[in-house]
């Protein structure tokens, strides 16, 4: 039995003494409505209300029901209301790995214009996928190429890229760099980290890398003339045009309190106003 549902009943007929007024306030006819009562009194065991042909009035045991049957409905409407509060307020869990350091504040800006108040969370692109297929995170910027097994992506976005040393602070031409590239593990991002090693190949590099778990340590390996680094490029930076591919993941099974289009859409706005520009030598 619906006891909420029941217990509107109870409450109609009690304010209006009449199973025809009671019936026509919830919007049904009078038949469904007496058998409704009738089952909750005998789920309950008492009974409710007198009939007679003055009309309908409470019984010594419905008077005593019917403050507590006003506050369970009450309190239905309470956790209803709240609950619609919540989901207003629902805080989007957003997922970012390091290298994405200049975007991070466009990003969760253009997210909370969206109307989705945010909690970053950072880390590599593997571990961010199996948070959003885990549902703990709500979604997730991550490297492109990787296994996205319980989740959807975006479209993939290419960011401009460069590299840099201590001295110079720009290399170019990139032929010819003896010094290592600093990057994030690899288990991090496995399968952008091997292209990104095929591509400094190609470019004339040995692919040598220094592993350095968080931008911070990757940055000091940099200043300490230890390795070359890599950043995210102005549209208009001279030497090889590098890109950094990212997508935007979700979960398949996504939470109905997140409003995920506008979220992904403003997401993807940022990233396409930083996007590389069309042209016939970038790589990949």
């Amino acid at each position: 039995m619906d006891l909420h549902r029941h217990l509107r009943f109870f409450l109609a007929v009690a304010d209006h003494r009449h199973f025809g007024a009671a019936a026509v306030s919830l919007g049904m006819t009078q038949p469904p409505l007496s058998q409704g009562i009738q089952k909750l009194e005998r789920t309950l065991g008492v009974r409710l209300f007198e009939r007679d042909a003055r009309g309908v009035s409470l019984t010594a045991d419905g008077s005593r029901l019917e403050p507590r049957a006003r506050r369970i409905i009450e309190m239905a409407e309470e956790l209803v209301e709240q609950a619609g509060r919540l989901r207003s307020r629902a805080t989007l869990r957003i997922g970012m790995f390091d290298d994405l350091d200049p975007l991070v504040d466009p990003v969760l800006t253009a997210v909370r214009e969206a109307g989705a108040p945010c909690t970053p969370t950072i880390r590599g692109s593997r571990e961010l996928i199996e948070l959003v297929a885990s549902g703990q995170l709500d979604i997730a910027i991550v490297r492109h190429p990787s296994i996205i097994d319980g989740t959807e992506a975006t479209a993939v976005t290419s960011l401009p890229m460069t590299l840099t040393a201590r001295h110079p602070s720009r290399l170019h031409p990139l032929r010819g760099l003896t010094l290592p590239v600093a990057v994030a593990p690899r288990t991090d991002h496995p399968a952008a980290h091997d292209q990104f090693v095929d591509l400094l190949r190609r470019l004339g590099h040995t692919g040598e890398t220094v592993e350095a778990d968080g931008l911070v340590a990757r940055r000091a390996l940099v200043s300490a003339g230890i390795a070359a680094g890599t950043s995210l490029a102005a549209h208009d930076d001279e030497g090889p045009q590098l890109a950094l591919r990212v997508k935007a993941v979700v979960p398949v099974a996504r939470s109905r309190a997140i409003a995920y289009e506008p979220i992904t859409s403003a997401i993807t706005r940022v990233l396409e106003q930083h996007a590389l520009p069309p042209r016939a030598d970038a790589r990949s």
